[in-house]
C-alpha cells in the first residue's frame, strides 16, 4: 500500500509490536498502520496541543512517546485503541528524538540534555 498524504515530514517512523506509528505533517495526528497490510485499523489520533513535531516517536514498555518543538511529551499507552496517559512539559525547545536506555529517558532540548526515570 501506498500512502502519499498525512505522512511526516521530518519525523521517521516508529515500528513496534507489529505496528507502524507516524505523524501527519505538522498536524498533531499520529496514526498507526499495520507494518504488513498497511491497514489503519483506527483513525489517527489527534493529540492536543501537539503542532510542531521533528523528534521522531519512540516506544517502550508499552507506551509511545511523541516530544513536540515546544516541550510537551505526550505518552500514550499502546493497544486497540491508543489512550493518553500523561502530558509532560518542560521549558526548552525539542528537534531531537527520545532516546530509551533501560529505565530512562533522554531528552535532548536547546539547552539542556533531561535524564527523566522512572523510581
Amino acid at each position: 500500500m501506498v500512502r502519499r498524504r498525512a505522512t511526516p515530514y521530518v519525523p521517521s517512523l516508529l515500528l513496534d509490536r507489529g505496528s507502524l506509528y507516524f505523524l501527519h505533517h505538522y498536524q498533531g495526528f499520529l496514526a498507526r498502520v499495520d507494518a504488513r497490510t498497511g491497514v489503519e485499523p483506527k483513525r489517527a489520533l489527534r493529540l492536543e496541543g501537539v503542532d510542531d513535531v521533528y523528534a521522531s516517536p519512540v516506544a517502550a514498555a508499552g507506551r509511545v512517546y511523541v516530544t513536540d518543538r515546544s516541550g510537551l511529551t505526550v505518552v500514550l499507552e499502546q493497544g486497540d485503541e491508543l489512550s493518553v496517559l500523561a502530558r509532560n512539559q518542560l521549558d526548552d525547545s525539542f528537534s531531537a528524538s527520545a532516546a530509551l536506555v533501560g529505565r530512562e529517558l533522554f531528552l535532548r532540548g536547546e539547552r539542556f540534555l533531561y535524564c527523566l526515570t522512572q523510581l
